[in-house]
């Protein structure tokens, strides 16, 4: 009798192991402990670094800036076409590292810090912000030594400043748009750190199939394929460079003034190719990251990979500090701009 109950009632064995299952499931929840991504001393050592490479990049690019903006003074039939390029990009890439400065450090430094902003709208809004200025930069830098590229081969084809204009303000609204689909994906994604404890950071949500296609088809277009196009084409521009440098030192006593029209032209496309791979280097680190870890498959607990991905993410924005130093180092007039600046002499320039 018993026996036929049982096989009479074939659905209720099936609700008694749901619901076991699902008070099982709810009991191993309840038993796990919440805490954050990293530990205080961690988040404060990462929050220091993004404040200082935030404070001198954002003060440096705002004299670099002003510096430009200085040099745009001149008459416009009074300067070359190829000073009109490099100071637009100059100054383009200047508003990026400054906006990245302002905007993103301290959004970046606040959910680090405070463990918020790791859900929902929240989470894509912050991630957007985080990520746009880097895009637009490596745009920008791809139009740049195309452009470079280009008007250094044997047979030049010089752009002209309207077009290079064009070219800038298409990375600027190229770079805006595209991180809309990758920041789509973010979202609270939940991370076991032992058996005991578990975290929620905001990451890329790669449980549906069309969210991954857009992360790959992101880091394919944003990340890799400009990475290695910008590695081989000023590799290209640099021994480019250093050839038609001896070649002026060759004839500079016939054509003294052509000559130093030439070195000026070489100086200005050396400081991009020092920009340029200030800032390649440092963002193509989680591709190397990514390929240590597929080669060498390393023993990394989730602690470890949050803070190493913190660090790429330093070294990214380290980048709007270094290309401050470049200026500094490679360009004359512009230490000289920072001499009348900075330094108070009595005699009323300042």
């Amino acid at each position: 009798m018993e026996d036929s109950q049982a096989t009479s009632n074939p659905l209720s064995i099936d609700n008694n192991s749901a619901a076991f299952t699902n008070g099982t499931a709810a009991a191993i929840t309840a038993s796990l402990v919440y805490v954050t991504p990293a530990g205080f001393d961690t988040k404060l050592v990462l929050v220091v670094l993004f404040v200082s490479f935030g404070i001198l990049g954002l003060g440096g690019n705002i004299l670099i800036l002003y510096f430009v903006s200085k040099k745009n003074s001149v008459p416009f039939h009074q300067s070359s076409p190829f000073l009109r390029n490099f100071n637009l990009y100059m100054k383009s890439l200047a508003i990026s590292d400054i906006l990245a400065c302002l905007i993103s450090v301290p959004v970046v430094c606040a959910q680090l810090m405070f463990d918020i902003f790791q859900n929902g709208w929240p989470c894509k809004i912050v991630r957007y912000i985080a990520v746009v200025f880097n895009c637009i930069t490596i745009n920008n830098l791809m139009a740049i030594s195309t452009e470079r590229f280009l008007s250094t081969r044997d047979v030049p084809k010089t752009f002209s400043s309207s077009t290079v204009r064009k070219l800038v303000y298409a990375a600027w609204v190229t770079g805006s748009l595209i991180v809309f689909a990758p920041a789509a994906t973010m979202n609270g994604v939940r991370h076991d750190i032992s058996a005991k404890h578990y975290t929620v950071v905001c990451d890329k949500d790669t449980s549906y199939l069309p969210y991954r296609v857009i992360v790959a088809g992101f880091v394919l277009t944003q990340h890799v394929i400009p990475s290695i196009g910008l590695l081989c084409i000023n590799v290209i521009l640099a021994l480019r460079v250093w050839k038609r440098g001896k070649r002026m030192i060759d004839i500079q006593k016939d054509n003294a003034i052509r000559a130093r029209v030439r070195s000026q032209q070489l100086k200005a496309t050396y400081i991009l190719i020092l920009v340029t791979l200030a800032f390649v280097i440092p963002y193509s680190s989680l591709l190397y990251y990514a390929a240590f870890v597929v080669v060498f498959k390393p023993s990394l607990d989730f602690q470890d990979d949050f803070l190493i991905r913190y660090i790429s993410a330093v070294l990214i924005l380290s980048s709007s500090s270094i290309n401050f130093i470049i200026y500094v180092v490679q360009m004359k007039d512009f230490r000289a701009f920072l001499k009348k600046v900075l330094c108070c002499k009595g005699d009323g320039n300042a």
